[in-house]
């Protein structure tokens, strides 16, 4: 059959083993037909699906899944064929008749009553494994009947079949099938068995998804990561963002990486590198400040994140400065040189940018039934030939707002909260302090289970998001699953772009910054922070689909690490800034 969906309908709707709704019916996709192949960076994907692998053998999956990755097992990612789409089939094919509720399986032909006017079971049976049938439906021993009655429930345990002939009773629910696989992933007594649930449920088919940033072509990635690029890009991040991370002055051992990289001996090089420090020429390697002293993995973790935003504002950034033109208005002018510094300072910011083409790489490396993270659920992968690891992805360049949190507000947020950090007086030792110090949890892991600095700045940055997201999407006029989010803790930064997986219209996220971020900040700050369901939902986490909550895969955190109360609570992140007049820092 032909049915017209986009890319990104696709990506999330359409994986293979999925099961999707066409034209009224119920369809399983089979494979994507010759899908096109994406020109990425191999290290970018290798390191990123590693990292997701790893979260996921605590659930079951074989540890060998990861060796393989570092042994250097080929990644497959590729896109939608366009012109061949994805191949469907009827599943599953069994069918109740809208007139006297006979039940057929297989091609549905005229029911033994007349009838030709049927309607497909929407249900279906999985297991853990990553198994999936069609239920079995037993006939009347004597008649070869069998009637699925009416039934007030979408329960699968509540239907009742009968016989139309004899109205014996032949069964209620949908069976207690076991799994041919014959394992269990789990302690519950029935992880054997076979569940029955409609075919659209979470639980059904869950795509485990993630969001990486990846430029158009490679030159840009050469660009910027290129003979020590790691370290420009985060000496760049440590001083606000200013200018572009590939035009910053080298430092000398990024001088002397990068003439190694061309060939030149490393004696040659270090003396050139003197020479070029003597001539002011080098930036100072003490421009790190306290990540200069840092632990290895610390100071690679700040270099790896600074690359991300370095490349996710490669190709395009505006500034709020930016927007004042000599065509504009006198009223417009106003509002940018007052009302829109002023909005993003009481929202506890030190800029907020607009990046028009965000370049995002939406991703789907395998799925679960049965749960939707590793502590319950088993991950099922994609192959691709030859055995190779198969990433199905939808490449965008995207609209985004880039919020770059006040440093020195987090820095002084976090220390009254009982963290220690070296002593910070400006914007740059603060940066430096907290990526010094800090441990991003990666989102598998539990909250209560990492470091507390961590966790806490994962958690402010997180709630910030969500609660950014749901204020955006109403001034952008677009469902709020149609935003996704990529959060940078580390050096007080996430973005916001168009995850455009529906109706979103383009230029969205731009009306906003060039007409209405003021409002929107404000907005953000003074609006409604209880939630509808508090006290109940203040007592259990502080975060709930109320308040907080986002739809998959919007959230890549499994909607945790998220707490109004480290916003509005009584000293929280944006709790002052609610109060007309109030200082930036008056409840820190």
């Amino acid at each position: 059959m032909r049915d017209q969906r986009s890319g990104t309908q696709i990506l999330y709707g359409f994986l293979p083993e999925q099961t999707g709704d066409l034209r009224g019916g119920v369809w399983k996709s089979v494979e994507w037909k010759n899908p096109i192949t994406i020109d990425i960076e191999d290290r970018l994907i290798r390191q990123r699906l590693v990292e997701e692998m790893e979260g996921w053998v605590a659930g079951g999956l074989d540890p060998s899944a990861v060796k393989s990755l570092r042994s250097g097992t080929p990644i497959e990612v590729v896109s939608v064929n366009r012109y061949q789409g994805v191949r469907v089939e009827r599943f599953p094919e069994v069918w109740v008749c809208r007139e006297c509720r006979r039940v057929q399986t297989g091609k549905p032909k005229r029911c033994s009553a007349g009838h030709d006017n049927w309607q497909q079971l929407h249900f279906v049976g999985y297991h853990e494994c990553g198994r999936l049938e069609a239920p079995h439906i037993p006939r009347c021993p004597n008649h070869h009947e069998v009637r699925m009655r009416h039934q007030s429930s979408i329960e699968a345990s509540r239907i009742v079949f009968d016989c139309p002939e004899c109205q014996r009773i032949l069964q209620r629910g949908l069976g207690n099938r076991l799994c041919p696989c014959g394992r269990q992933y789990s302690d519950r007594r029935s992880a054997k068995l076979l569940t029955y649930n409609v075919h659209r449920a979470a639980s059904v088919y869950a795509p485990q998804t993630f969001v990486l940033i990846n430029p158009a072509n490679r030159e840009q990635m050469r660009r910027i990561t290129a003979g020590g690029g790691q370290r420009r890009a985060l000496a760049w991040v440590l001083g606000g963002f200013e200018g572009t991370p590939d035009v910053q002055r080298a430092t000398g051992s990024s001088f002397v990486e990068e003439m190694l990289a061309k060939g030149f001996p490393r004696e040659l090089a270090e003396k050139l590198a003197a020479t070029a420090k003597e001539a002011g020429q080098l930036a100072d390697e003490d421009d790190l400040g306290y990540l200069a002293d840092a632990a290895g993995p610390m100071i690679d973790a700040a270099e790896r994140d600074a690359v991300d935003i370095a490349l996710a504002t490669s190709e395009s950034r505006i500034r709020i400065p930016e927007l004042i033109t000599e065509n504009i208005t006198s009223e417009a002018r106003t509002v940018y040189e007052r009302d829109y510094p002023a909005a993003v300072l009481r929202a506890g910011s030190s800029n907020v940018d607009l990046v028009d083409r965000f370049p995002v790489l939406k991703a789907v490396y395998g799925f679960t039934r049965g749960g939707l993270n590793p502590g319950d659920a088993r991950l099922s992968r994609f192959h691709g030939k030859g055995n190779s690891y198969r990433v199905y992805a939808d490449l965008q360049q995207a609209e985004a707002l880039m919020v770059q949190l006040d440093p020195m507000r987090i820095y002084e947020w976090l220390v009254h909260r009982g963290h220690r950090l070296p002593l910070a007086t400006n914007e740059r030792d603060a940066r430096a302090a907290i990526a010094a110090r800090v441990d991003i949890p990666n989102r598998f892991t539990e909250p209560g289970q990492s470091q507390a600095l961590g966790e806490d700045l994962l958690t402010l940055t997180h709630s910030y998001a969500h609660r950014a997201i749901r204020q955006l999407a109403v001034f952008a006029g677009v469902d709020r699953e149609g935003l996704g989010e990529y959060l940078v803790p580390r050096h007080c930064t996430f973005f916001i772009f168009a995850a455009t997986r529906g109706d979103f219209v383009l230029g969205g996220l731009q009306a906003v910054f060039e007409n209405d971020l003021d409002k929107f900040l404000n907005t953000l700050v003074a609006a409604e922070s209880r939630c509808a369901l508090d006290p109940a939902c203040g007592r259990n986490g502080g975060a709930c689909h109320a308040c907080l909550h986002l739809g998959e895969p919007t959230c890549g955190y499994f909607n945790r690490y998220l707490d109004r109360r480290l916003l509005f609570g009584p000293h929280g992140y944006l709790a002052a800034m609610r109060l007309p007049g109030a200082s930036p820092r008056d409840d820190v």
